[in-house]
């Protein structure tokens, strides 16, 4: 036999709440919260309530007498969406201002420092670089004095222009001296020593060259032509000569202390160089003497028939001579 309570039951109502909290009360329904929720009587647990009240008749009959009242409240589940949106936005308002803080108080890089600083009023402008015209010079001598790291002499056509010198010192502007004998460039008026000058000779002219004092590394490119002589009386650490085919012989001469001296010719251009004092090692077009003793004069093949030629002296001690085409 089924128990009627298990009918009661399957003949009760199915409730579909989505999104509502269930909360079960028993007992006297005067103790039910103030909801004004209607109330669905449901068979539940037996409880002890003398004073409950009749239940309602299910299907003519009636529940047994100890059958308390389930009272069920459904209350609808309050989502937080404006509490939430509001915290999003106070969020979003705080990450700003503290990412604009952090922007605003940020170190410069030093790039964009050095390209903001402005440049000082009183920077001192590069030197002009002198020139001359050439009018109807066709040979010219020149002296250069005067201390320097670094001395570039080259000849090339200039046009109407003798020569330019360029200073490598922003700070120290050589100048030029004319005499009766030629003219007189000082690279370090009033200075011990300078970075150096480049000067351009124009190479239509027959120029005979004279450095006097100290370089450090000296370079003179004269394959453009117009070198008729060429004279060493500073200490040279390292020269290099780069010279053309001449028209006759044309003397080279080294004075002065000189540590490595490179001569570079043009095919069909010997050179003969006379070492007064020996030097440690000399190579000719590839045949090497070391300990070269004083005195002795070395030649390429052809140097006493060639009407183009160059004939060097150096009257001090070399470390290393190198001659090569």
């Amino acid at each position: 036999m089924v128990d009627q309570s298990d009918r009661r039951r399957d003949a009760s109502a199915e409730v579909a709440v989505p999104e509502f909290r269930q909360r079960v009360f028993t007992g006297d329904p005067s103790s039910v919260p103030a909801a004004g929720r209607p109330t669905i009587p449901l068979p539940g647990r037996p409880v002890s309530l003398a004073d409950a009240p009749a239940a309602p008749t299910v299907r003519g009959r009636r529940p047994p007498p100890d059958v308390g009242r389930v009272v069920l409240i459904y209350e609808q589940v309050r989502r937080p969406w404006r509490l939430l949106g509001f915290t999003a936005v106070l969020v979003s308002l705080t990450v700003g201002v503290i990412l604009g803080q952090t922007e605003a108080y940020q170190q410069p890089s030093p790039r964009a420092a050095a390209t903001a600083q402005p440049v000082p009023s009183d920077a001192i402008p590069a030197p002009v670089p002198l020139t001359a015209p050439l009018g109807a010079v066709k040979q010219r001598r020149l002296e250069i004095t005067g201390a320097a790291t670094s001395l570039r002499i080259r000849t090339a056509a200039l046009g109407e222009s003798l020569f330019t010198v360029a200073a490598l010192d922003p700070n120290v502007a050589p100048q030029l001296t004319e005499s009766a004998d030629g003219s007189l460039l000082a690279l370090a008026p009033g200075a011990v020593v300078t970075a150096g000058a480049e000067v351009v000779l124009n190479s239509t002219v027959a120029w005979t060259l004279k450095v006097t004092d100290g370089v450090r590394e000296l370079d003179v490119d004269a394959r453009a032509g117009g070198l008729a002589g060429f004279a060493l009386a500073g200490d040279v650490p390292r020269g290099a000569l780069t010279l053309s085919k001449p028209k006759g012989t044309v003397p080279l001469t080294v004075t002065g202390t000189l540590g490595e001296l490179i001569v570079r010719t043009q095919a069909g251009a010997p050179i003969r160089i006379r070492l007064d004092k020996g030097a440690g090692s000399a190579t000719i077009n590839g045949a090497a003497r070391r300990d070269v003793k004083a005195g002795v004069t070395l030649r390429e093949t052809g140097w006493a028939t060639a009407t183009g030629r160059y004939d060097a002296r150096v009257t001090t001690e070399v470390k290393s001579v190198l001659v090569e085409h």
